[in-house]
């Protein structure tokens, strides 16, 4: 094993592993069972690099191929119902690049989320990702209803800044 494969494989790791497990997310519904079809396939990938039988040119392709392949036979384990040629065939008429994009955009907003500061980060997701009013995160954090709506506030205008530069960067200036 080269030291510049393994250093890439575990580049790839770094930056697809979230964004690999949101796109598994689309197929088992659970993110338990995406982060298991996501980490089996890297240290598959790792077993395989380690053997020296690794030939992957387009490694990112390749992941998003194997994660929608294993996704797909997910499914076909799940249900029971359809032969995988099936399940397939209705999945190839997908735009998978507006599929691997989507999750890209998902994957940069879990890392902004992620880097607000804790106490904020946990009321927002409280707030958004658990469907929480105010008034039951204030209960149950022991903190005022007027320091949710604070925090919410910020947090939301964090994010909100964060696409604004974005947009920023992709088409110039507002207006």
């Amino acid at each position: 094993m080269t030291a510049s494969n393994s250093d890439i494989l575990e580049s790839k790791f770094k930056e697809l592993y979230r964004p690999l497990c949101l796109f598994a997310l689309n197929y088992t519904g659970k993110y338990e069972d995406a982060e298991d079809i996501v980490q089996q396939l890297f240290a598959e990938l790792w077993e395989r690099e380690t053997a020296g039988k690794l030939e992957v040119v387009n490694v990112k392709s390749y992941l998003h191929t194997a994660v929608k392949n294993r996704g797909l036979k997910f499914i076909q384990r799940a249900r029971a119902v359809q032969p995988i040629e099936d399940v397939g065939e209705v999945a190839a008429d997908d735009n998978s690049d507006e599929e691997v994009l989507h999750t890209e955009r998902e994957a940069r907003l879990w890392n902004w989320i992620d880097e607000l500061p804790t106490e904020r980060r946990n009321i927002f997701l409280m707030a958004k990702q658990r469907g929480m009013k105010y008034k039951e995160i204030a209960g149950e954090l022991g903190i005022s209803v007027k320091t949710v709506e604070n925090q919410m506030g910020k947090a939301l205008q964090s994010l909100r800044a964060k696409v604004i530069k974005i947009y920023l960067f992709f088409f110039g200036r507002l207006g």
